[in-house]
């Protein structure tokens, strides 16, 4: 079981000491162990900070996070974590006129566009994404 000082919860998740003490006043996390300069977290309170973090994102507020997290154990922890933890969409990219493009209907209504003038092989490799895609949404 690894322990953790405040500081170092403090930097491995971007929160300061002062909000980590809120969220522990609040019933957000459980109380840490000890006292002052021997105060002692656990893997279970850096789990609760960064769900607290995750579910903030997500639009929660606290009352709605400590009803969440209570009675939680650290299993049930990381997978909530797993589950919320997804990457962030990359940002559209916009592509010039100039150039011709195909246009490919995905599921979802997602629509694929390249450029019309891909070699043999890049075409290839087009329909494997094609195929790829349709199985994944079919599943």
């Amino acid at each position: 079981m690894t322990e953790y000082s405040i500081q170092q919860l403090s930097e491995q998740t971007s929160l300061p000491r002062r909000t980590i003490h809120f969220y522990v006043q609040q019933g957000l996390m459980p109380p840490p162990e000890g006292a002052g300069v021997g105060t002692r977290y656990f893997d279970k309170h850096l789990m609760c900070l960064r769900l607290i973090t995750l579910l903030k994102r997500g639009g929660y507020r606290l009352d709605e996070i400590r009803a969440r997290l209570q009675g939680m154990n650290e299993t049930e922890m990381s997978m909530l974590i797993l589950d919320l933890d997804v990457p962030a969409a990359p940002a559209p990219v916009f592509l010039p006129t100039s150039q011709p493009f195909a246009h490919y209907g995905l599921p979802a209504g997602m629509t694929l566009i390249v450029p019309a003038s891909l070699n043999s092989a890049e075409r290839q490799k087009l329909a494997e994404l094609l195929k790829a895609v349709s199985e994944i949404f079919s599943e």
